[in-house]
Parts: C-alpha cells; sequence; structure tokens
C-alpha cells in the first residue's frame, strides 16, 4: 500500500472517524471525523500532497505546509506515526476549511487529536509521554469518559486542561518563536 492511501485509510478509519470534540476557539469549534474525511477527499482529489520525508527539525515528528498544501510524515510504520499523521491531518483540515483558529489552538487541537488516537489504540503512555503529549493525554482521558459514559452529542474540552495545555504550548521550544507561542495564527487559505 502507498503511503498515500495508508494516509486515506488513516482518515477514514475508526479511531478517526470516532473522535469527536468542541474547543473553546472559534467559538466552539467541532473536531471530528467530517473533518477527517474532508482531508481524504483533498488527498484524493491532489489538493494536499503527501511526502515521505526522514529528517525532521528537532521535536517535530511530522509536519503540515498550508502553503504548498503538503503533509509531510515519516514512513507510516505504526500507531505513533499514525498518531502523529492525524496530529498533522488537523492542520490541514483547519487550511483546507479555512477555519479562523489561532495557531496554539490550532496545536493544542491537533495533540489532543493524536492523543485520542494513541489511547484508542492502545498504545502504552511510555511511548507517547513527552510533556506535550501527555498533558494533550489528560485533555483526551477525560473526553474518553464523556464517550464511555454515553455522553449525547459531542463532548467539550475541559477548559481549565485546555488553557493550560496552551500556556504550555506557548512557552515550548518546538513554538515559541512562531505563530503559536506569540499569539499569531497559520495560513489557512486552504
Amino acid at each position: 500500500m502507498s503511503t498515500r492511501d495508508h494516509v486515506i485509510r488513516v482518515l477514514r478509519g475508526g479511531e478517526a472517524s470516532r473522535i469527536r470534540f468542541t474547543i473553546p476557539a472559534g467559538g466552539g469549534l467541532t473536531i471530528n471525523a467530517a473533518r477527517f474525511r474532508a482531508v481524504a477527499r483533498a488527498i484524493e482529489n491532489n489538493h494536499i500532497q503527501v511526502k515521505v520525508v526522514t529528517t525532521f527539525p528537532a521535536g517535530v515528528g511530522a509536519l503540515y505546509h498550508p502553503d504548498t498544501n503538503t503533509i509531510e510524515t515519516p514512513p507510516l510504520l505504526g500507531r505513533v506515526s499514525d498518531g502523529l499523521l492525524l496530529h498533522e491531518c488537523t492542520h490541514a483540515a483547519f487550511d483546507i476549511g479555512h477555519v479562523g483558529i489561532v495557531a496554539v489552538a490550532d496545536e493544542a487541537a491537533a495533540y489532543v487529536v493524536d492523543a485520542l488516537y494513541f489511547r484508542m489504540t492502545g498504545l502504552q503512555r511510555p511511548r507517547w509521554n513527552a510533556q506535550l503529549h501527555a498533558l494533550a493525554g489528560s485533555v483526551a482521558d477525560g473526553l474518553l469518559r464523556q464517550y464511555q459514559q454515553g455522553s449525547p452529542g459531542v463532548p467539550a474540552v475541559d477548559t481549565a486542561l485546555w488553557l493550560a495545555l496552551g500556556l504550555f504550548i506557548m512557552s515550548h521550544p518546538v513554538y515559541i518563536a512562531g505563530p503559536a507561542g506569540h499569539g499569531g495564527s497559520y495560513l489557512h487559505n486552504g
């Protein structure tokens, strides 16, 4: 299976189809299967390209470039890389949807998505316990509790944990000098 086909399969897979939550950013923005299916369609229609890359900057596991509509991913070899892929696909979904959201909220939502994927696939925490992932995991745990209780509708993230995640992202070395560190936004021009 080609990497492109694998990406589409992950975007349409069971875990991505079960991810659903709202965030306080963007006036109550929802992240759900429809966003991932839109990214899958954009890849199928060659609006978004998928490129395998083996070298990334320190602390970076994959990238989405909105200026070229390109997802850069390491070779997809398991749940960790698939979760990081969904993280980048969250950025792609905001881009192609022209979503007005600040970069720190964009990143926080993407971290919650990858944490949900890691948890839903049974990936043990020692394999994804970097500080950003661990804090996003706390947000994901709250959402999973709501899923398990059968809460109707789309659950909202815990606001206090969401704000803590955002503050941590803003001060993290990977993000501090960029838009997520100083309140800017990423390019969302579709």
